[in-house]
Order: structure tokens, then sequence, then C-alpha cells
């Protein structure tokens, strides 16, 4: 370590001193710069003025926008992404998993994942290239399935024999997970649906009769509450184009009107919100399925009809 020369204070002016505080200050403060997980992006912030809420020693360090990830994924430390990459990053955050033969791949939300591989850390490295693919930086790889990736038996290694049948272990491993994957989705589904429409049935009885009633359903707090969860006192029109008014809905105000009548308290009428949310959504998804299942036993009966001895017509 090379020192600098030291100035006996007899010696020492306004001027020397002055540098040696900045020296110091520079080496105690020095900057810690995060990079963006982006391939290729260069910027920057300083993480250590961020946390401390200063100012950063230069104006493009700033660490406003920026968003911090902890481990988890396919980097074991974590990472950070700039504002100018956050929604593309976080829309393919990768997890890194680990397959039956001991072999890695990625699972990204997209549903994009790499051939395995038998070092943990190359996966980091075709996932980079997915999101450049993503960013449409890079052109579009091939799929697996392509004539390119089959070699014929004359170039055949054995290593790449051995890739061939590290896949094929893999798959084969994949095969009764699925199946017992499905076949818990297939249980879960025909316990749940009968349930989820039996609620609709039951929550929509209860909105006609409420509705029906010619009480003041904002006089007392229990009877606005129910109103609330039950039925909404504020707009629930979807359409992008609706603009609330007082003539044509109800607005989003209702409810925290009712709630200041009442003086409720803020996280009462958030939660009372969310709970209107959860009913109003139940009852969409019941719906939903049921316009579904009906969709498909006019789809069943129409293919019947169809191929029934009636409707076969009949050679002279």
């Amino acid at each position: 370590m090379i020192r600098e020369e030291r100035v006996p204070l007899r010696e020492l002016t306004e001027d020397q001193l002055e540098a040696l505080y900045l020296h110091i200050d520079a080496l105690t403060n020095a900057p810690v710069l995060g990079n963006c997980l982006m391939p290729g992006c260069l910027s920057q912030f300083d993480s250590m003025a961020t946390m401390a809420g200063d100012a950063p020693a230069r104006p493009e360090w700033s660490g406003e926008g920026w968003w911090t990830l902890g481990p988890g994924s396919i980097f074991p430390t974590g990472g950070h992404i700039c504002p100018d990459h956050k929604a593309l990053v976080t829309a393919h955050w990768p997890r890194r998993i680990q397959l039956p033969s001991a072999r890695w791949s990625v699972d990204c939300p997209c549903g994009w994942g790499p051939v395995p591989q038998r070092w943990h850390r190359l996966v980091a490295a075709l996932w980079e290239q997915h999101l450049l693919t993503e960013a449409e930086e890079l052109p579009p790889a091939p799929p697996l399935t392509d004539p390119e990736h089959r070699l014929p038996l004359a170039e055949h290694t054995e290593q790449s024999l051995a890739e061939l049948y590290d896949r094929l272990w893999d798959a084969e491993a994949d095969v009764p997970e699925l199946r017992s994957l499905a076949r818990t989705y297939a249980a879960g589904y025909g316990l749940a649906v009968p349930a989820l429409l039996g609620a609709k049935t039951a929550l929509e009885g209860l909105r006609t009769r409420i509705t029906r009633d010619s009480r003041d359903w904002t006089a007392d707090k229990l009877d606005a509450l129910l109103w609330a969860v039950l039925v909404g006192w504020n707009c629930e029109n979807a359409d992008s184009e609706h603009v609330h008014n007082d003539v044509d809905c109800s607005g989003d105000q209702t409810l925290w009107n009712i709630a200041r009548l009442h003086a409720i308290p803020m996280d009462q009428t958030i939660q009372t919100g969310q709970h209107r949310w959860w009913i109003a959504n139940a009852i969409k998804t019941a719906q939903q399925i049921e316009d579904d299942t009906g969709q498909q036993q006019n789809t069943s009966r129409g293919r019947r009809e169809n191929h029934s001895p009636a409707a076969t017509p009949q050679a002279d």
C-alpha cells in the first residue's frame, strides 16, 4: 500500500488540510455501484447512497426507479434492475430448478425452459440469451424439434449421445409427476366447482333479497356493511369507456361516504372493499364456468346429432 507523504503540522496549509479531508471522505464514502441484470445494459446506481438517502456522486448513479431483487433465482445473491428494463426482467424472472437426473434448468414465468445443463451456472447464460431474444435484440432460437438439432448418426459422439439419453430420462421422470399433478388438479376441480357454483347461487339469492327490501340500508352500520359486501356501494361497471356520474351510477366514492357517516375506520373500509371484490370475483368466475360448461355441452350435443343415424345421408 502506497501512503502519501505526511506533511508536518508546521508546514500544513489550509488547502492541504481541505484536500486531506476530501480524500478521507472519498475513501470512507466510496460508491458501491450496482449493475442492471439486463445483459448489455451499462446502467449503474450507487447502492450505498441510495440506502443512506444521500445524493450520489454522479447524477447518473441515482437509485430512483431501480428494483433490488433478493436471492431465490438463478442468481444466488439476487440482483438489481434499472427502470428501463424493470418490466422485461420481472416478467421473465427465472427460478432455478434441479431435475431428477441431477441436471439444472430454469422455470421462467413465460413458460420458456432451456435444455437441462450439468453445471448450474450455465442456465444463467441461457436465460440471458432468452431475455435478449424477448427484447428482440437477438433473433428467436429455433425449437429443439427442428431438424438442425438432430444429428446424423455419423456425427454423433459419446457426449452427444449421453445428452440424448439424459433428455430421455428427464422426460421419463417427469411423466409420473405430471400424471399425478393432472389427477390432483382434476380431483380439486371436481370438488371446487360444485362448491363455487353453490356459493354463487346462495350469494345471488341474498343479493336479490337485499335489493328488494325497502328499508334504508344506509341507516344502520351493520346493514350498510352487509350491503357493501353482498351488493356493493360503488359502481362496478368495468367498461373502459364508462364514466362515473351521479345519474347513471353510484360512482366510486359511495363506500367512503357511508364509512364517514358511521365513523368506520379506514382499515375496515378497505377490508370491506376487498371482501366485496372477492365475492364479485367468485360470482364472475362461477358464471364463466357455467358458460364454458354450457358451451361444451352444446358442442358435444351438436357432434352427436351430426353423427347420429338420422343425420347420415342414405345411399340411393
